[in-house]
This record gives structure tokens, sequence and C-alpha cells, in this order.
């Protein structure tokens, strides 16, 4: 083989060798997670330990991550949600945004695009 055919074969092989990488990163990494988000958003029956004390309309919820676990959307309110148990502490940043929440520090924010 030539230099020119051999480079282009070394290049072919990193490049598939990143996609196979990124599906297997996806497959470990990403598609659980998303499975997860998927039984706190759209599957009720899923999480019964997890959802047997919330008692707002699940198909209502919507999951953020952190350090919110996600939004509760009713007809007169909305509530942010933090799932946690009876033992694990608040974060720095939880604490203050439930101070911030608790004393009405809460805005509506938006970025017009043209």
């Amino acid at each position: 083989m030539d230099s020119l055919m051999t480079t282009w074969v070394f290049f072919i092989g990193i490049i598939i060798g990143v996609i196979v990488g990124i599906g297997l990163s996806y497959r470990t990494a990403v598609s659980p997670l998303h499975e997860r988000i998927g039984k706190l958003t759209t599957e009720p029956n899923q999480d019964k330990e997890l959802m047997k004390y919330y008692p707002y309309n699940r198909a209502h919820f919507r999951f953020i991550g952190d350090p919110l676990t996600g939004l509760q959307f009713e007809e007169d309110k909305v509530l942010f949600v933090l799932f946690k148990t009876k033992t694990a502490p608040y974060s720095p940043e939880q604490e203050h945004l439930k101070k911030l929440i608790k004393k009405g520090s809460v805005d509506w924010f938006e970025v017009m695009t043209t």
C-alpha cells in the first residue's frame, strides 16, 4: 500500500472508532439515565416507592435534574419539586434556592428571538 492509502485507512479507522465509542457510551450512560427520567415523568406506576408520597398528578410533572428534581404544573400554581430521603442533607445550592423561593424571589424571564 502506498502512504496515501495508509493515511486514508488510518483516518477511516479513527472515524469508525469514534462512532462505535459514541454508540457504546450512549448505551451505557445516556440510555439508562433517559429510562430513569422517563419513569419519573411518563410512567406513573414504575417507581412506586419514590412516588407513593407524591400527592400531585404526575402527568403535569417535568423533570429538570439538578439542583431540583423537577417542576409540577398545576392550574393555580407552579411547584418546585425535590425528591430526597429524610436523611439526605440539602446541598448549599438547594438551601439557597429554597430560601429564594420561600421569600418569593421568583420571576418570569423571556428571551425573544427573531
